[in-house]
């Protein structure tokens, strides 16, 4: 896995939007998580078919036309679909066939996913469509590729997959948009894909028999949501672990738990990453090793430190809270790079072995067990922030820190009538606990549906969104603690505490002073959220 902790802020396609950047779909060329999210964020990025792969896809095609013209019976293709595969269809009916398909399939419920999202969608599905075994024409591809270049991402609904035949609902507005019907994303507005298409001067396609199918058979809706979830998790735990390292430096807390032979003698891969940034933004941190005590002049005169030979769970165990997250997240990522690699329609048509096969690629299984597995761990992560927190705005356990971080020395007799982070802690509460209460698995839920062919399902759409909507929740805790720290650093002692930081803390802490005005008389603080959110998330905004 890419060492995320190499990264600073600063988003990795803003480096790279003077570059006009070329994906390449097709021959040996794997599609990787980070090529998707290089697409969705970088508008001098454009797609490209390789052109060896054009005799593979028309020869594949071509074996598939024979098959139709000789009356021989292909599931979906001379067919009808799921129960209805036993209706017989003329090859002069399979045309339309596809249609019907993909306009009954048009029953998509709730808002529209983000566009970044249904723009990851489209490229995956036409990178999986790429692969030579679909039966899909070149022109197809084509038009995918077209879409693609124009930046026209079809307006996909969120809700309507059980993640078994594939997103066959939400994935039909792809082949919706191809015949420009429906509506799509172009220049952040959602417009009526004929208007598009017509000021565009794109030509609408025509499905060919089986190309509908090829379109809907398919995990491409739920690897989007995955794959755009995935990129602002490793940013959530680059943030947190460099969070976790201020509080440990406002609260004068011990390097011990981070110290890398702590960590050699548990080696789990995350834990021992998440140990070493941390330990790497720690002041002095060989020096600190046991219990450290400030001096009266740091403290404050007439205050006492409170007898602490270790530190808070919450202090002490972060590596071991975040690294589970990183190590799962890891083994996520290979799963989805295969996932969206692979070929994930049915029937599959194999032409240099004259094979015909259906089975069942559609299934979104491996999706489903990822996310669901993600879930509790970003949902944890929260946890510990929320609970880091509560030791930073209260008096009896920060060490010194006014309560609830109010600005005591600014406000003089005032500061009685001013609360600082009190709700801004209520409100983190909550978030952590729905996260919390959203983390158990969706995959437990399989229902028997479409007149019981489909008798066991993913639910990998779903769970792909329970792991969105968690992350929403997360990314304001975040927000939230690095706000706290921020104050706390200005409450303590005016940023004196600041100046001792060493070079790579210093450089964070002032980001987070330039995002975030330090509150004296109390103020509302959901813009400030709001804001902060931003300026820490920048590269991959996600809106529910």
């Amino acid at each position: 896995m890419e060492n995320i902790f190499d990264k600073d802020l600063v988003s990795k396609s803003t480096s790279r939007n003077s570059d006009h950047l070329t994906l390449e779909i097709g021959g040996d060329y794997e599609l990787l998580i980070d090529d998707v999210g290089s697409f969705v964020t970088n508008p001098n990025v454009d797609i490209s078919l390789n052109t060896a792969l054009e005799k593979i896809i028309r020869e594949n095609r071509e074996y598939l036309d024979d098959k139709i013209e000789n009356r021989e019976d292909i599931y979906g293709v001379t067919t009808g679909f799921g129960n209805s595969a036993s209706n017989r269809i003329s090859p002069e009916l399979a045309a339309s066939l596809q249609e019907n398909l993909i306009a009954y399939h048009g029953c998509g419920v709730g808002d529209y996913l983000p566009e970044q999202i249904c723009a990851a969608t489209l490229l995956i599905r036409l990178n999986c469509n790429a692969k030579g075994f679909s039966g899909v024409s070149w022109e197809l591809l084509k038009q995918m590729e077209c879409l693609l270049n124009h930046r026209i991402f079809p307006a996909i609904p969120a809700m309507g997959s059980v993640g078994a035949s594939g997103d066959l609902t939400p994935l039909s507005y792809i082949g919706a948009a191809l015949a420009g019907k429906r509506h799509v994303y172009y220049r952040g507005e959602i417009r009526p894909t004929s208007e598009v298409f017509a000021e565009l001067d794109i030509t609408p396609y025509r499905l060919k028999p089986k190309e509908g199918l090829a379109i809907m058979n398919g995990t491409s809706v739920m690897c989007g949501i995955a794959v755009m979830s995935f990129l602002e998790i490793e940013r959530a735990i680059e943030l947190s672990c460099k969070q976790v390292a201020l509080f440990v430096e406002l609260i004068d807390g011990r390097a011990s738990p981070f110290h890398p032979q702590v960590h050699n003698l548990k080696p789990h891969p995350g834990q021992i990453k998440c140990a070493a940034m941390i330990y790497e933004r720690l002041s002095n941190p060989e020096q600190r090793l046991g219990r450290r005590l400030r001096s009266d002049d740091e403290f404050g005169a007439g205050k006492k430190e409170q007898f602490r030979l270790q530190d808070s769970y919450s202090i002490r165990c972060s590596p071991q809270v975040i690294g589970p997250l990183l190590d799962t997240l890891d083994w996520a990522k290979r799963v989805i790079t295969t996932e969206i690699n692979s070929v994930n329609d049915n029937p599959l048509f194999d032409n240099q072995k004259d094979l015909i096969l259906n089975a069942g690629h559609f299934y979104g299984g491996h999706v489903a067990a990822v996310c669901d597995a993600l879930k509790p761990q970003l949902a944890n992560l929260a946890a510990l922030l929320e609970r880091e927190l509560g030791i930073l705005v209260d008096d009896r356990l920060n060490g010194g820190i006014p309560n609830n971080l109010v600005a005591i020395d600014d406000l003089g007799d005032e500061s009685w009538i001013n609360h600082g982070f009190k709700a801004v802690q209520i409100t983190a509460s909550a978030l952590t606990a729905e996260a919390l209460k959203n983390a158990s698995p969706m995959s437990v839920f399989s229902r028997t549906t479409e007149a019981l062919n489909q008798d066991i399902v993913s639910m990998g759409t779903i769970a792909a969104r329970d792991l969105k909507h968690i992350l929403s929740l997360v990314k304001p805790v975040i927000a939230i603690h690095a706000m706290a720290i921020r104050q706390a650093f200005y409450v303590l002692d005016k940023d004196g505490s600041a100046d001792k930081l060493n070079t790579e803390s210093m450089r964070f802490f002032e980001q987070l002073r330039d995002y975030f005005t330090p509150v004296i008389q109390d103020r509302p603080m959901d813009r400030d959220i709001d804001n902060m959110v931003k300026k820490l998330f920048p590269e991959y905004q996600l809106h529910n």
